[in-house]
């Protein structure tokens, strides 16, 4: 961490303080120094931009600015704050994206929906929200959402306009003869969900791809400012369902972190039972879809069988399957009911009796094989620029998993180690989710062991150990935490304001964004057959993408 100081140390500053172990924090007085300090940062490993999240201090007149870099390898991490001018023709900063490509569609976000404008972007534009909110920038604390949501025709309108200017622009640019063309993949593809794929194609063959998201984005971050601190879990955990508790584990461990609030060993460890259960539930939907996409629907209902047996565990905890509000700050919500531990031996059971005749169908299907195998693969310098997280990083071998560099919960009990592939193909992207559901169903019985060794000798009673008292009201602080999401490194950075009730600030980054933002660079050059194998093999969820 000294070499990252000394970089910093070079610029005019506030304060570089430690802020965690693998983390430094930062702020530094003049935003013109962002691209030198980037620049050097990259020069000591620094390589990766993991999010970009503005705060509107609408009362100091000031936006906030927070880069949020890793360096994958070493795990290592920095903070870096600016403050920007609150008005709209000075609220600017220079791109990071020329240096960094993982910053692209973060910074698109933070200019659309808080009017930071990234100066040098390559293709700065309006993002992920719809046209009706162009120059209106959502998040800013004085958008009017009642005033806004009135005007449902024009709204209407805006959104109609736009599509049809584009398809106008598509006559004009177009030639006239020839096969090239633009197709719609989406929003709509039973393989997709509601994202649009505009392809640019040559008869069959790929030119470009341009993934236009936003279909389902519901201003997430928003609603949470709207809610209470528990109540804000019910916003939090639908960033996906496909895994919902750990967002609600990121949220509740920076709201835990602002309090000063130390939860029990045994609600640690029912956190690493949950997260569990929400990662496996999340990889047999992924492996079932990556098998669907492609035709083939028999391991669907395979996977999807399996994890009613999962869901069955989390409806004996919370009452519900998919919604479950199972994690809030101060440890889990619930008491563990009596049996569930059994419950849940009975679900990892399934899973195993299952293993080897999934392995011998589907793992080493010959036919799959040969249209995976060697198909698209993600370099680790490609995981490193692109900040490709989670399964993905790891399929291409790079050891990154936040349960091990930055442990939460209570993995620091776990015995666990890297699941990797080396290739970064399509096929290792199926591959190592069959390798980490493996890994999740060891990591379960560990924990379980821990928690019946805890209530046999008196340490631990499932009835009351569950949940400590939070305070209704917070201090004023910010926070940022990781977990390890089915589909990669999660991370939050909470900000709260003396005495308040509610979040002032929520920024959700999850790893779908840039998933998908690689797209067109993995589909370039292949025909449209490809476009459903490679797209499911990228396990792409538009709830976090969209937020």
């Amino acid at each position: 961490m000294e070499a990252i100081k000394n970089v910093l140390q070079k610029y005019d500053n506030e304060y570089i303080k430690d802020y965690k172990p693998t983390w430094v924090k930062a702020k530094f007085k003049n935003p013109n120094d962002l691209l030198n300090i980037v620049s050097d940062l990259k020069e000591v490993g620094v390589e990766t931009c993991s999010t970009v999240s503005p705060t509107d201090f609408i009362d100091d007149n000031k936006i906030e600015i927070n880069y949020f870099l890793e360096d994958l390898i070493n795990k290592k991490n920095v903070w870096l704050k600016f403050d920007l001018p609150r008005e709209l023709e000075e609220c600017k900063i220079d791109s990071i994206t020329p240096l960094m490509p993982s910053a692209n569609w973060h910074e698109l976000e933070a200019y659309s929906t808080f009017g930071v404008k990234f100066e040098r972007h390559p293709n700065l534009r309006y993002f992920l929200i719809s046209a009706d909110y162009f120059g209106k920038f959502p998040f800013r604390k004085d958008f009017d959402w009642k005033k806004h949501e009135e005007n449902l025709i024009q709204n209407i309108d805006d959104i109609t306009s736009e599509w049809l200017d584009e398809y106008e622009e598509n006559k004009k640019t177009l030639p006239k003869d020839g096969s090239e063309t633009i197709l719609h993949w989406g929003p709509t593809h039973p393989a997709s969900g509601p994202i649009r794929l505009r392809v640019g194609v040559d008869g069959e063959n790929i030119n470009w791809v341009d993934p236009d998201i936003g279909y389902v984005w519901r201003a997430l971050e928003n609603l949470v400012e709207r809610k209470d601190f528990i109540g804000a879990i019910t916003s939090v955990e639908r960033i996906c369902f496909m895994d919902n508790p750990n967002p609600m584990i990121c949220y509740s461990e920076a709201v835990e972190e602002i309090a000063g609030k130390e939860i029990t060993r045994f609600a640690k460890l029912m956190r690493v039972l949950l997260g569990e259960i929400g990662r496996s539930a999340s990889h047999l939907i992924s492996m079932g879809g990556f098998f669907g996409n492609t035709g083939l629907q028999t391991f669907v209902m395979w996977t999807m069988d399996i994890r009613e047996y999962f869901l069955d565990v989390l409806e004996d905890y919370s009452g519900a399957r998919i919604a479950t509000a199972s994690v809030e700050p101060g440890g889990v919500r619930f008491p563990m009911p009596d049996n569930w531990l059994e419950t849940l031996e009975k679900a990892i059971k399934k899973y195993k009796d299952t293993v080897p005749d999934m392995l011998e169908i589907f793992i080493k299907n010959p036919l799959m094989k040969t249209r995976a195998v060697g198909t698209s693969p993600i370099s680790k310098n490609d995981v490193i620029t692109n900040y490709m997280a989670g399964p993905i990083a790891r399929a291409s071998g790079v050891k990154v998993d936040v349960r091990i560099d930055e442990p939460y919960a209570g993995y620091d009990e776990i015995d666990m180690d890297y699941v990797t592939c080396e290739n970064g193909d399509v096929y290792d992207r199926l591959n190592i989710l069959f390798k980490e559901l493996n890994q999740s169903m060891d990591i379960m019985k560990q924990a379980i062991a821990k928690i019946r060794e805890g209530i046999e000798k008196g340490e631990m009673d499932p009835k009351k150990d569950h949940l400590v008292r939070m305070p209704r009201r917070m201090p004023a602080g910010e926070a940022v935490t990781r977990v390890e999401w089915a589909r990669g490194e999660m991370l939050m950075h909470l900000v709260t304001t003396e005495k308040a009730t509610s979040p002032y600030r929520l920024k959700l980054k999850a790893p779908s964004v840039n998933h998908t933002m690689v797209l067109d660079s993995l589909l370039r050059g292949k025909t449209l057959s490809d476009i459903p194998l490679i797209y499911g093999s990228m396990h792409i969820c538009q709830g976090d993408l969209d937020r």
